[in-house]
């Protein structure tokens, strides 16, 4: 009887033994499993920053901006279907106006002959914008006119700023030209200016006479704005203000 039991656990044993092995195996998976997720996984250490006074350095050291170099940025952004007014006087002028460290080019420029249905296309790879008009859902697109002038902003990409081949990000602005086109240094601005009432700055400002107004445009983040110090009453809560156009001389 107790032979008889013995086989009987013996053979109950060996018809488990697949069944052990299996849980064996699990138990194993889970724990190899586990050993290797708490590794931590192996990253390269990042590069150190650019900071923001290395990066105002690269761009102190760019040379002043020529007629070549900053016909070829027109050309690159617009093609033939703008130039460079160069009737105006100054017609360009550089500066990081959208304050992303990179330098840009604002440059005063006409349509291309016989190329105003081009410029005027649908989609256009420039933003056009009038600074003393507010874009509202629903108003009729802006249109330029035959040897109407206007203002291009390239922004910069990289250290080279305006004139990398990647800089194609482009404003083109109405009603934005006058005289005495200008730079005037964002932060220099807003400490001669401290406890007045300013618009946020991003970066620098462009300086003209429009109408025998003296005031700036500025980058607004969607756009690009006008400020005038005699009439600037401050900007509204959540939305960029487009400053008003001054009177026309008659």
């Amino acid at each position: 009887m107790i032979k008889t039991s013995t086989h009987y656990q013996d053979a109950k044993a060996v018809l488990n033994l697949p069944a052990v092995l299996a849980a064996m195996l699990i138990v194993l998976s889970f724990f190899a499993f586990g050993c290797a997720g708490s590794e931590k996984p192996k990253v390269e250490a990042a590069p150190s920053p650019v900071t923001v006074e290395a990066k105002q350095q690269q761009m102190a050291k760019l040379p002043p901006p020529g007629l070549d170099h900053v016909e070829q940025a027109v050309k690159r952004v617009f093609k033939d279907r703008a130039v460079v007014d160069v009737s105006q006087q100054p017609s360009f002028v550089a500066g990081d106006f959208n304050g992303d460290l990179s330098q840009d080019i604002a440059v005063i420029v006409k349509p291309g002959a016989g190329k105003i249905a081009e410029i005027n296309e649908e989609f256009p790879p420039w933003i056009l914008r009038d600074p003393f008009r507010s874009t509202e859902p629903g108003a009729p697109p802006l249109r330029i006119a035959e040897n109407e002038t206007l203002l291009a902003i390239i922004h910069g990409f990289g250290p080279n700023g305006w004139r990398d081949s990647e800089a194609n990000q482009t404003y083109l602005l109405k009603n934005a030209v006058g005289t005495g086109l200008g730079f005037q240094a964002g932060k220099e601005f807003a400490a001669a200016n401290s406890g007045k009432t300013l618009p946020r700055l991003h970066g620098d400002l462009i300086s003209e006479v429009i109408n025998g107004a003296a005031g700036y445009l500025y980058y607004a983040g969607p756009t690009y704005s006008w400020y005038d110090p005699k009439t600037f009453k401050g900007e509204t809560q959540g939305q960029a203000i487009h400053g008003r156009a001054p009177a026309m001389k008659r």
